[in-house]
């Protein structure tokens, strides 16, 4: 009973709870390196539009309908792609949100601009090198700066 006692004090539960949280965060970061997505440095000659914190979601699953992201997305334009993806720690988690995406230009089907309760959202659909359909919507400061970068 005393052994259980001392077990189950604070003094110990708290350095376990996180050695947990950091253990896990290091698992979910070396899948994601093992299995992300490369984004490759870009010059900035090639950037036609970029925002740092912007928010979205994917309509791929329930789950990812729900879920999103809140000002931590970076959505890049260059000349041939649209890259959307995460800073760190939230690298860790896109796997299961489906949020980090390499969409080519040309594999875009349609992207529409419509007025949200607050805000203007874009949505963007295009069809994976499989040909399935995928839709994600953007919560950008500059909307239309964007869509012009995709005309350009």
């Amino acid at each position: 009973m005393q052994l259980l006692r001392d077990l189950l004090n604070p003094v110990w539960l708290i350095p376990f709870c996180f050695a947990w949280v950091i253990v896990t965060l290091a698992i979910l970061c070396y899948r994601h390196k093992r299995t992300g997505i490369v984004f490759p440095p870009v010059p900035p000659a090639n950037i036609r539009f970029e925002e740092k914190r912007a928010s979205g979601r994917s309509y791929k699953t329930w789950f990812t309908k729900l879920g999103g992201a809140s000002r931590c997305l970076l959505v890049t334009v260059t000349d041939t792609e649209v890259w959307i993806r995460t800073y760190f720690p939230f690298t860790a988690f896109v796997q299961q949100c489906d949020l980090e995406h390499r969409i080519p230009k040309a594999a875009i089907t349609s992207v529409q601009q419509k007025q949200s309760a607050l805000t203007k959202v874009i949505l963007l659909e295009y069809r994976d090198e499989r040909g399935q359909s995928h839709q994600l919507s953007l919560n950008l400061q500059k909307p239309e700066d964007f869509l012009k970068a995709l005309t350009a």
